[in-house]
């Protein structure tokens, strides 16, 4: 099927009045109330107990000792994004906290940790050493949550581009002045506009909250880090963005377009993670959506970062044609 007339006039104007009719939409303001509350808890949580040893440090020794403290968070950090890489269980992430407790109170084990140190610190991935070591600890885990959970979020704003008004056959009154494609595609840029705004708001955020109360990381590294991650997440929403673009086309009901695209989204990755347990291929259906790859996006090799970043440009290009591909045709 080819293209047919699309108005970049017409794009642009409906992309501008969708993105700030999402402000005011139910949707816009349940997807910003989410997503703010689930990325500033995880900011939270992680950055509490730091402002605790912070000030833990200065009530008993005057001042705060940032390289303690860098180090206290990268063995903390560490076997979580061991974790989530998928290279350390539950149980060994607990026995390994175990054992560092033991060490605290075992005076005498002292020697013999140090000298196990080393042969640790050789076996640790490259990537995880990067995002610990390499950029700032607390910044990066909080960006790997995010990460992970906001594709779960984006469905409450992006389940409602088309389907609302092909129930009540509102764009029959549009199509008097402006073509499917341009609707199509300005509503998804649309949405992706207010998709990145509130990235931004959550990046710029979390970041001064974290340059102003802990001041364990120079300004220069946080800002670029900083400009990392919301350049990540703000290409990862555009996939599944799609994807809530082709099931809007495809049905005629809000409710059952969010219900559909919260079951493919999660779905996806249930399968890939259960199915791989009891059938090593099944890891594989993973990759039907970014969650096989989008960790990638915070790779420390800039040609693994690009190529995530353009992996989810050409999904999104697919999941938009064939969501276009249906609305063109169908009757509205």
């Amino acid at each position: 099927m080819k293209l047919k007339t699309i108005t970049i006039g017409h794009v642009r104007l409906i992309s501008l009045y969708w993105s700030r009719y999402a402000v005011r939409s139910g949707s816009g303001l349940v997807y910003l109330m989410i997503a703010l509350i689930f990325g500033l808890s995880m900011a939270h949580i992680l950055i509490m107990p730091v402002e605790q040893l912070i000030a833990r440090q200065k009530r008993e020794m005057g001042n705060a000792d940032p390289q303690f403290i860098k180090k206290t968070i990268i063995d903390i950090g560490r076997p979580v994004i061991q974790f989530v890489f998928g290279q350390k269980t539950l149980e060994e992430i607990g026995q390994e906290s175990m054992a560092r407790q033991r060490s605290f109170r075992d005076k005498d084990g002292g020697p013999e940790d140090a000298a196990a140190g080393p042969n640790k610190d050789a076996d640790i991935d490259p990537w995880i050493t990067f995002l610990l070591e390499k950029r700032p600890a607390l910044l990066s885990a909080i960006f790997m949550l995010l990460i992970f959970g906001m594709p779960f979020a984006i469905s409450f704003l992006g389940y409602n581009q088309v389907s609302g008004d092909i129930q009540s056959h509102g764009l029959r009154y549009l199509l008097l002045r402006t073509e499917r494609s341009s609707i199509y595609f300005g509503r998804f840029l649309g949405t992706v506009i207010f998709s990145t705004a509130v990235m931004a708001i959550i990046v710029v955020t979390i970041t001064f909250y974290l340059g102003m109360k802990t001041r364990i990381y120079p300004a220069g590294a946080l800002t670029l880090w900083a400009l990392h991650g919301f350049l990540a997440l703000s290409i990862l929403m555009v996939p599944y963005i799609a994807v809530c673009s082709l099931i809007s086309a495809s049905v005629d009901s809000p409710f059952l377009s969010l219900v559909l695209a919260k079951v493919v989204i999660a779905g996806v990755l249930l399968m890939g993670l259960l199915g791989s347990i009891y059938w090593k291929p099944a890891k594989y259906l993973l990759y039907a959506l970014p969650w096989g790859w989008q960790s990638n996006l915070l790779h420390p090799e800039p040609a693994r970062c690009l190529l995530a970043a353009l992996g989810c440009l050409v999904y999104a290009g697919f999941f938009l044609f064939l969501g276009y591909y249906h609305f063109e045709r169908r009757d509205l």
